[in-house]
């Protein structure tokens, strides 16, 4: 008999979460943010980011189109940054912008697609809106859409990087938590939950993250910092040094045989000269932007251990 696949859940309602709506939504967004909006359908959304005038990422969001306007999440180090962006730049544009964080919960279910699609087919009723719609989204893109009921409780269901995030109002997420336990999911602690963070390169604002870091450090991809669209904040920093092709600090992945790494712990190279730090950490591994060349040995300044940075190819952000 195979196992039933196994799923887990962790709130993560204290997101930041906006929304955006009005005649001039989309252009004011795609002249704020660095994805190329103009390309997404209703159901479809992208990693995005908004950069200071000289390219520092001042805020990592998740953008959402649907038939009524758009929804931003992000972590919620980044809302300030990401809310005061978007509201001085409003200036001049029909659009209304909301603040929904303490309205809404957010619920990330964690598993494979084959778990969530059980866990779909099991939670959908058949009443609810496009059943079939809601039980393909487990194998849909990242981003992808739609809103649907799960146990008769009505939530947007996106596909994440980690499974599947549960978009419902803040007081339905005890009941939601109550039907997802029911159906067999049980709790991700914060440990385990920053243990697969940290292994798929997931990006934390405030943490690996900051208004202190350029886009090309951060090795976010060209989908979440496009440059064959208009003009928006930063543009010209992120075309630079595209164009120089140099970046002299990387986000790496991080491990020690032999040490414990915590946030902020200090790296050098084997000359003694400063290398980075610690961004992120649990237990062995960790996140770091550091100057690091793939495979480079590294040390752990705290203990003196050597540890590997392996510079992402490509990363994004966690929310």
């Amino acid at each position: 008999m195979t196992a039933a696949p196994t799923l887990t859940w962790t709130d993560r309602s204290d997101a930041g979460k906006l929304g955006v709506g009005g005649p001039d939504a989309l252009p004011y967004l795609q002249a704020l943010l660095t994805a190329d909006l103009a390309r997404l359908p209703v159901g479809g959304g992208s990693a995005t980011a908004l950069l200071t005038p000289r390219g520092q990422v001042r805020a990592l969001a998740r953008v959402l189109r649907t038939d009524r306007g758009w929804l931003l999440h992000c972590e919620r180090a980044a809302l300030e940054g990401l809310f005061r962006g978007l509201w001085n730049g409003r200036i001049g544009w029909n659009v209304a912008l909301h603040k929904l964080t303490l309205q809404q919960g957010l619920v990330s279910l964690v598993g494979e697609a084959e778990g969530l699609r059980a866990a779909l087919a099991a939670a959908v009723p058949a009443s609810a809106p496009a059943p079939s719609k809601a039980l393909a989204l487990a194998h849909a893109e990242e981003h992808a859409h739609l809103p649907t009921d799960i146990a008769g409780i009505p939530v947007r269901a996106v596909r994440a990087w980690a499974g599947l995030d549960l978009v419902v109002r803040a007081d339905h997420v005890p009941r939601l938590l109550a039907a997802l336990a029911a159906g067999g999911a049980s709790p991700l602690d914060g440990c385990g939950w920053e243990a697969l963070r940290i292994a798929n390169g997931r990006l934390l604002y405030g943490a690996d993250a900051s208004d202190a870091t350029l886009p090309a450090e951060l090795a976010l991809d060209g989908a979440t910092v496009a440059t064959d669209k208009g003009l928006y904040p930063g543009l010209q920093t992120v075309l630079r040094q595209q164009r120089s092709g140099t970046v002299h600090r990387r986000i790496c992945h991080l491990h020690a045989d032999h040490a414990l790494l915590a946030a902020g712990d200090e790296l050098t190279a084997a000359d003694g000269r400063a290398a980075g730090r610690v961004t992120s950490a649990l237990a062995f591994d960790g996140l770091g932007v550091v100057r690091a060349s793939a495979g480079e040995r590294l040390v752990h300044a705290p203990t003196g251990t050597p540890l590997r940075a392996e510079p992402l190819a490509h990363a994004a952000p966690s929310l």
